[in-house]
């Protein structure tokens, strides 16, 4: 629905119902005075309805939650701009190293012999215990210092539109 539908001139509407003979300048007035609360009333109406467009726009895509943040809580002069210094990032967190190393449960029936000779295949070495015990996660948000007084809210923000289950991380920059 175009958005110039709900531009409507309540009081000049109010006049032009009104017959000729009774369009005088006193009650054109009157007119006025009567229909503002309802223009008023059309003014919030217009905003909220514009808000949940907006707010449509957004989903668990990686370039629609980075445009969400961007749009709330960034520059938004300088939304489209990708090289724009204190703009918030959402990175990808599944790099080359980021995938962790999946280690089968033993099972209790099976006798295993003794540790193989280094090199030899069919084996996991984990020389680190941390190795096991790094959280990974989906994806980063990246933001600029400026913002680290809203952390709970871009938090909120990124619970709200982030896909159920992955797992994210907020990066102060």
């Amino acid at each position: 629905m175009n958005s110039n539908i709900l531009n409507i001139n309540f009081g000049r509407l109010a006049t032009l119902l009104l017959p000729m003979p009774l369009r005088t300048s006193g009650l054109t007035a009157i007119l006025n005075v009567l229909t503002a609360p309802i223009a008023y009333i059309l003014g919030i109406l217009s905003g909220y309805r514009a808000d949940k467009l907006q707010r449509l726009k957004y989903n668990g895509q990686v370039c629609r939650l980075e445009y969400c943040l961007n749009y709330r809580f960034g520059e938004r002069s300088e939304i489209n701009d990708l090289s724009y210094p204190d703009r918030i990032r959402v990175r990808d967190g599944t790099g080359s190293n980021g995938k962790p190393r999946i280690i089968y449960r033993r099972d209790s029936g099976e006798v295993y012999e003794r540790v193989k000779r280094r090199g030899e295949p069919n084996q996991i070495i984990l020389n680190r215990r941390y190795e096991n015990n790094k959280t990974f996660y989906d994806f980063f948000v990246e933001i600029p210092a400026s913002l680290r007084d809203k952390e709970k809210e871009i938090a909120a923000v990124v619970n709200t539109y982030k896909t159920q289950g992955k797992t994210w991380y907020l990066l102060i920059v």
